[in-house]
């Protein structure tokens, strides 16, 4: 399937705000810019090598394939298209005990693209 593009995506990333906000507050997982381990940190668009390196290895991994539409532009038509493109997505899980929170780290293509928090570890 195609689509065009048709400019602002205001309404989609208020939306996405909101979002964001209610599960701040609710605190189901909130995201994190960082993730300090054994006195080294882990940050998006370090690769899976260095976080392990930093951290070590993940409680837990779960392996996808995601879809994602890219913009292109159809010299032919002379218009922006989106086109599908998929991308190799990992979900980390490093449970550092009862007095710290669960993170959940997300990599696509082998780079850590976003850290989440969840509750407290067991």
């Amino acid at each position: 399937m195609v689509r065009l593009y048709t400019g602002c995506r205001c309404a989609s990333a208020a939306r996405g705000s909101m979002i964001g906000l209610i599960t701040l507050v609710l605190g189901i997982a909130t995201t994190a810019f960082a993730l300090q381990c054994h006195g080294r940190i882990a940050s998006p668009g370090d690769s899976k090598w260095e976080v392990v390196e930093a951290c070590g290895e993940p409680a837990h991994i779960e392996e996808s394939i995601e879809v994602v539409p890219q913009l292109a532009y159809d010299v032919f038509r002379a218009t922006f298209i989106q086109i599908p493109v998929y991308v190799n997505k990992s979900i980390w899980a490093y449970n550092f005990g009862p007095t710290r929170l669960i993170y959940f780290l997300t990599f696509r293509n082998n780079r850590l693209v976003k850290i989440e928090t969840g509750g407290y570890g067991r």
